[in-house]
């Protein structure tokens, strides 16, 4: 029986022995975890508006000169540069550069020039993205159109009529508007000849350059007084804004005034609306 009790338990033993559980192989180390940064956006960058006392900086729908102005930034006024963009070339009399900078200004987004603005070229700003540009309708206008224009109209100060409503400007009739789109064609800035005012602010309208009221006006731009474009009732005389001045006053000339070319300062009261040069 000892020896049956021997070869069982050596038998147990083998059996055991082959049960044995392998020793494990070493794991393959994890790799290390990636973290990702996503990259910064380009700070925006804060400047202030530089032009001459009495032009304001043109905020223009797309980075054109030609393009359609959405509205005019004070002198010295604080602006925030969001992007750069490569558009028309631009002198501020001083250096020349077709970088534009996207604003948003009274919540209307547009390009100013950024030979006007200081910070404008700054290497913070980053390239806008680009869009597609749609072409504008507004005839075009050169560059610095608005002085063109005051000069062309202040050298016709003192013109008279030669006899009743006969002008150099086209014609025997009221000239006002004669006179106007007479100076702003001398200027470079394509218009039609209108001797009715009214029809030279539906014209605009169809433009995308006519606003109602006197808010955005500046100088170059037309203003018409009266209650509206409608008829000769309604639609009473247009001038040339030649500087806006504080306590809602314009400094303006105009033809068919006491029957000449006359300079002089009117009140906003009584304008319906402009023609953006």
């Amino acid at each position: 029986m000892a020896g049956r009790g021997a070869a069982v338990t050596a038998a147990m033993a083998v059996l055991l022995a082959g049960c044995t559980p392998a020793p494990a192989s070493p794991q393959e180390p994890s790799p290390p975890a990636v973290t990702t940064t996503a990259t910064p956006k380009p700070p925006a960058v804060k400047g202030a508006v530089r032009t001459n006392k009495t032009t304001p900086l043109s905020l223009r729908a797309e980075p054109t000169t030609q393009s359609r102005r959405l509205a005019r930034i004070p002198h010295k006024t604080t602006i925030t540069l969001s992007c750069k963009a490569l558009g028309t070339s631009v002198s501020n009399g001083t250096r020349a550069s077709n970088v534009w900078n996207k604003v948003t200004w009274k919540k209307k987004t547009g390009y100013v020039a950024s030979v006007f603005v200081d910070g404008g070229d700054s290497a913070a700003l980053s390239l806008c993205q680009q869009q597609s540009v749609t072409p504008s309708t507004t005839p075009t206008r050169p560059p610095n159109v608005e002085q063109a224009i005051i000069k062309a109209a202040r050298s016709q100060r003192g013109v008279t009529e030669r006899k009743k409503d006969c002008t150099p400007y086209g014609g025997c009739m009221p000239w006002d508007s004669l006179y106007a789109t007479w100076v702003w064609n001398k200027a470079g800035n394509a218009v039609p000849k209108f001797s009715f005012r009214g029809d030279l602010f539906n014209w605009a309208k169809k433009h995308d350059r006519a606003h109602n009221g006197v808010d955005g006006v500046g100088p170059g731009d037309l203003v018409l007084y009266g209650t509206g474009p409608q008829n000769t009732k309604t639609s009473t005389h247009v001038d040339i804004v030649i500087e806006v001045l504080p306590a809602g006053k314009l400094r303006v000339i105009g033809g068919n005034v006491k029957n000449k070319v006359t300079e002089r300062v009117v009140s906003t009261k009584g304008i319906y609306g402009w023609v953006d040069a």
